[in-house]
């Protein structure tokens, strides 16, 4: 009772409560001692007993000896308890106050409706990385062109019409949930697996978004030095594998898949394709992953690959792929 209403009092009434406990500390001590020692006093020949000291009343001092014993034992229980409760209570205070400020700061800023921003700005940003054949500077022009443009193109015609203008904003599947939680673009068009995780609460963004209808689906095969791309369809890191290291890019379900499948030492990390390739190059890893479509030879030896060169034969995913914008807006999603 008296540990409850410690909590309830402020700091002076805290201090004379502890005085409080110590006197009874200070009583019950005495009081396991005088029964200790009656318990133990010897018995004297030749003098009478009093009806009142014999067995039943020894019974009666171990009980009570037992009962001090456990209330000494409590007493000092919650006096440490008392103290080591208030020396603290202010640290939690502040390392509560310091997280709480540290989530407020993580919030993401309150954007406008994306339609109602384009009556202003007539422009419509796309997040997009590059992936040949859906968004690739042409060797000639040195302008992106492929499948994801033009998608980027249809949203913009489809919101602000014939007269549209869109903008590309380079992002990696490391940072794109980041960017579009701050409004760096209105859409992310480039590729993205529609999974619950990102639908509820994406970890890198802390919030949640919303996706179209797929508009293909893909799956991740292991491709790069024939060899080690066996080892990975056999999903084996030991023996003549062990030299297996697979490029890996962070934040994608590929390197969700892949950091269960092998261990972390067998994985080296990367921000998008374009390096996972110039790693493979570079020898820095000997398996690189990608979509079907996405890592054929044609592709790799694009960038200057040419080392000996195979695709696997297993799909260790299946991505609905879809466009993402952010939840909360349903007229534009």
């Amino acid at each position: 009772q008296n540990l409850i209403e410690a909590y309830a009092v402020d700091d002076n009434e805290q201090a004379e409560i502890i005085d409080e406990l110590q006197e009874k500390l200070g009583s019950a001590k005495l009081e396991l001692e005088a029964a200790r020692s009656q318990l133990a006093a010897p018995a004297i020949e030749g003098v009478p007993v009093d009806d009142k000291i014999g067995p039943s009343n020894n019974k009666s001092n171990r009980n009570l000896l037992m009962i001090g014993f456990i209330l000494f034992l409590g007493t000092i229980g919650v006096a440490v308890g008392l103290s080591i409760s208030f020396s603290k209570r202010s640290d939690t205070d502040e390392i509560s106050v310091a997280v709480d400020a540290a989530d407020a700061e993580a919030v993401a800023p309150v954007l406008p409706p994306v339609l109602e921003a384009l009556q202003e700005r007539k422009v419509l940003r796309c997040g997009i990385y590059d992936r040949r054949g859906f968004s690739f500077p042409n060797d000639e022009t040195n302008e992106r062109e492929g499948f994801e443009v033009d998608l980027c193109k249809a949203v913009a015609a489809a919101a602000l019409g014939s007269n549209f203008s869109y903008e590309l904003v380079p992002t990696t599947g490391a940072n794109r949930f980041e960017k579009h939680a701050n409004g760096e673009f209105d859409v992310l068009i480039s590729g993205t697996t529609h999974t619950f995780d990102r639908d509820v609460h994406e970890s890198s963004s802390g919030m949640g978004f919303s996706f179209s209808s797929p508009y293909l689906y893909g799956g991740m095969t292991y491709n790069g030095v024939p060899e080690f791309v066996k080892c990975a369809d056999e999903l084996s890191a030991v023996g003549v594998c062990a030299g297996i290291l697979i490029c890996s890019i962070l934040g994608t379900t590929w390197y969700d898949t892949t950091k269960e499948l092998f261990p972390s030492s067998n994985i080296v990390l990367t921000k998008d394709q374009g390096e996972s390739i110039q790693n493979l190059i570079d020898g820095k890893c000997n398996v690189i992953q990608g979509e079907q479509y996405e890592a054929p030879e044609v592709v790799v030896r694009g960038f200057g690959y040419e080392g000996p060169y195979g695709q696997g034969k297993t799909s260790f995913t299946k991505d609905p792929l879809a466009m993402v914008t952010r939840d909360g807006d349903p007229e534009f999603a």
